[in-house]
This record gives C-alpha cells, sequence and structure tokens, in this order.
C-alpha cells in the first residue's frame, strides 16, 4: 500500500524538524504556536457501499481518503470541485478543466486515494467499478 502525505503536511513536517536549536541563548526563545485540531477522513468503498454516504467535515480537517475496502472490485472516482480549488491529490487522481478531479487509473483493493478541502461548500462524488452499482455510487462531501 502506498502512502501518500500531502504537500502542506510535508511543509508543516519541515518546519517543526528544522527549527534550528543551537544558537540561541538562555534568554531568547524559540517562537510557540498551536497547531489546529486535524482528524483527516476516511470514505470506505466496500461490497455493501460507502461507508460513510455523506461525510461531514470542517476545513480544518482538510483531507479525506477514499479506501477500496471491497473484496474484489477495482475503482474509480469521480469527484466534483466545482470552481472550488483544491490544492492536493494523490498521483493518481487528475482534476480536469470542468473541476472534477477523476481517477487516472483504477485503485486497487486496499489502497487509497485522496484529495484536500479548502473551501466550505458541497462535493458530489461518484465511485465506479463495484459489481453490485454499474451505475457507479453517489455521495457527497460536505464541508463547513
Amino acid at each position: 500500500m502506498r502512502t501518500y502525505l500531502a504537500l502542506p503536511s510535508l511543509i508543516l513536517c519541515g518546519v517543526l524538524f528544522y527549527m534550528p536549536t543551537s544558537g540561541l541563548s538562555a534568554d531568547e526563545q524559540l517562537p510557540s504556536f498551536t497547531l489546529p485540531e486535524s482528524q483527516n477522513q476516511i470514505i470506505k468503498i466496500s461490497d455493501v457501499g460507502l461507508l460513510p454516504k455523506t461525510l461531514e467535515m470542517k476545513k480544518e480537517d482538510g483531507i479525506v481518503f477514499f479506501l477500496n475496502d471491497s473484496t474484489d472490485a477495482l475503482i474509480t472516482i469521480d469527484l466534483d470541485f466545482g470552481k472550488s480549488a483544491t490544492h492536493c491529490s494523490s498521483e493518481n487522481l487528475e482534476i480536469g478543466e470542468d473541476g472534477v478531479i477523476r481517477s487516472v487509473r483504477p485503485i486497487a483493493q486496499k489502497d487509497f486515494a485522496s484529495a484536500c478541502f479548502h473551501d466550505a461548500g458541497t462535493y458530489p462524488f461518484t465511485i465506479y467499478g463495484l459489481k453490485q452499482a454499474p451505475l457507479g455510487l453517489k455521495g457527497a462531501i460536505i464541508v463547513k
């Protein structure tokens, strides 16, 4: 299984691990900051459907992982961003000029794709490839 990190996460990790510690006098202090609470979200695509079918999240949550948890399906995703921007997605997703992110290649069992959500709104998506849903399974991500 491949692991993909979103660009903002990589930048934050770089900042946290690169903070210099030598050369500070006893009177100097490193700047302090509080990281926002974040919980990346997961939508499981299983033989019984989408879990959850509608995902509600805060903008701070940021990333949604689409996990193929089916027993034998290669799935693809169409995720409609409309006029909203996305700044990150896994390498197996590509955004078209129409604002729809689509799978570049099928997502295998126990593998995943991910996308970032920076703007409030509703983002409908369709999952294709499950035998029990030949026309696709529809769901939505609601960012508040």
